[in-house]
């Protein structure tokens, strides 16, 4: 459909980059209003289930997708795939855990930290990778778009959520809105999707293993970032439930947030990435999801059985 209406598309540039921020920021402010921040203060004991999955997040994602992103042929593109891989978790990160049978409040622990620290991250990130490219981005539009995206949907989301709780009680907003926040993200992000592949319809059309390429770098990402995760949980005796945690936490992305970042700082080729991404990445996680009796078995550690003998 954006291929035949690429004419009207490239007339109204601007109505389109409007249309990507107002859906991002409907798909980005219920999941903020539905993280629950209060009571996860123990959650952040966990110090070695933290340290695993803000290393996946902020050192080993961002190294393999600067290492990737070259060979896309588009330094814009490039640009984007990068961003999407050092954005923050989303609200469906913490529904995946959720259904894993995951520990949910190291998980909303490990959400706000991320999202934390890809305040600063994003944009050092973006600045380092963008030194020795054509397309250069400037650090400030960047951490505006960032501020802007991010940190004003998290704290008017939060404040959102204090205000129900404190006069409609946390039931309300655990149990009664939860459908309904829940449902208006997931149709905002359809209809991001939808308008994001529309704007780069042409690109698609004529360079279709563009498409290609970030499907499989990014499936080749989340795999192993996954089966790493494993390893090194397994290896630090991290329960079943803490390795859930930080696996999801660790390799499902906000597109939302690249998608608005891309509009508001960088090109509009950099948006390409992030309506590719969706396409897989829930696809790789639900199959994860699918695999949760031998995942359990790697976790379900042999412990000494103590007998005390009696003397009679």
């Amino acid at each position: 459909m954006g291929y035949y209406t690429r004419v009207f598309t490239s007339a109204n540039k601007s109505l389109f980059s409007d249309l990507v921020l107002v859906f991002a920021i409907l798909t980005i402010y219920p999941s903020m209003v539905q993280l629950k921040t209060e009571g996860m203060g123990k959650s952040f004991r966990s110090w070695k289930a933290i340290v695993v999955s803000m290393i996946c997040v902020f050192a080993l994602s961002p190294v393999i997708a600067f290492t990737l992103a070259p060979s896309l042929g588009n330094s814009s593109v490039g640009l984007g795939f990068v961003t999407a891989n050092i954005a923050p978790a989303s609200s469906a990160s913490l529904g995946y855990v959720l259904i894993a049978g995951g520990s949910l409040e190291l998980a909303t622990a490990l959400a706000v930290l991320s999202l934390a620290v890809a305040i600063p991250a994003i944009p050092l990130f973006l600045d380092i990778y963008s030194r020795n490219l054509a397309a250069t981005a400037s650090v400030r539009p960047i951490m505006t778009s960032v501020i802007y995206i991010l940190v004003l949907q998290f704290i008017i989301g939060q404040v959102t959520r204090f205000i129900l709780i404190r006069y409609r009680g946390s039931d309300y907003v655990g149990k009664t809105i939860k459908p309904h926040l829940s449902l208006a993200t997931m149709h905002s992000m359809f209809a991001l999707i939808f308008v994001l592949v529309d704007k780069e319809a042409g690109v698609i059309i004529s360079k279709p293993e563009i498409v290609g390429y970030i499907i499989g770098y990014q499936t080749a990402i989340i795999v192993g970032l996954l089966l790493l995760a494993i390893v090194v949980s397994r290896a630090l005796r991290l329960s079943y439930e803490d390795h859930q945690s930080v696996a999801f936490i660790s390799v499902t992305k906000n597109q939302s947030v690249t998608a608005a970042i891309a509009t508001m700082a960088l090109s509009s080729s950099a948006a390409l990435a992030p309506a590719i991404i969706p396409m897989i990445q829930p696809v790789i996680a639900i199959i994860y999801i699918h695999l949760e009796k031998p995942v359990r078995r790697i976790f379900a550690y042999r412990r000494r059985a103590v007998f005390s003998t009696s003397t009679h």
